[in-house]
């Protein structure tokens, strides 16, 4: 898997898809999401290779963002969700770890953590808008939340993943285990 400068390359574009599919259909059986769910909250997926400077970080593995969509002469535009993954980020971690068998289940767990906080600020159980303390608090409970929504998804070295980063929700946002 040869990567140009810690951007995803084919074979890891292809499990951040298989990892989007499983994240996608866990997230949705768990808060029991009706069919239209993600139409009427509308989100996409970003690779380090198609974001813009002001939304790479070196910060996390990946972020949300909200972000507004104009429709033309409508009065209101409407609000969609970008996640953006941060390839370098997360290949670096897969890195330090020492283990490549890790790359589809922490891969999974987070698209499962971005899609949680996506439904609780779609369903308005959290505000977008955080500061420090509130996003600390934030990322703990989105963490359970992701167990909780993992815990019975049969992907080698999930429980691993899950271990790795039960005791800091943040130390998993951050990339660091």
């Amino acid at each position: 898997m040869t990567r140009p400068q810690g951007i995803f390359g084919r074979e890891e574009m292809r499990l951040l898809c298989e990892g989007l599919s499983v994240a996608e259909d866990r997230v949705s059986d768990h808060f029991r999401l009706s069919e239209g769910f993600w139409c009427r909250h509308p989100f996409e997926v970003r690779t380090l290779a198609e974001l813009n400077p002001d939304e790479v970080t070196g910060q996390a593995l990946a972020q949300v963002l909200k972000l507004r969509k104009s429709h033309g002469k409508r009065l209101r535009g409407k609000d969609f969700w970008r996640i953006c993954f941060q390839d370098h980020n997360f290949l670096e971690t897969v890195q330090r770890e020492g283990s490549k068998e890790l790359f589809l289940p922490l891969l999974t767990y987070v698209m499962v953590h971005e899609l949680v906080h996506v439904v609780r600020f779609c369903t308005y159980v959290q505000r977008f808008e955080l500061d420090q303390e509130q996003r600390q608090a934030e990322e703990a409970e989105v963490h359970r939340l992701s167990g909780k929504v993992l815990k019975k998804v049969p992907l080698p070295h999930l429980d691993q993943v899950l271990r790795c980063y039960e005791d800091s929700a943040a130390a998993l946002h951050q990339g660091h285990c």
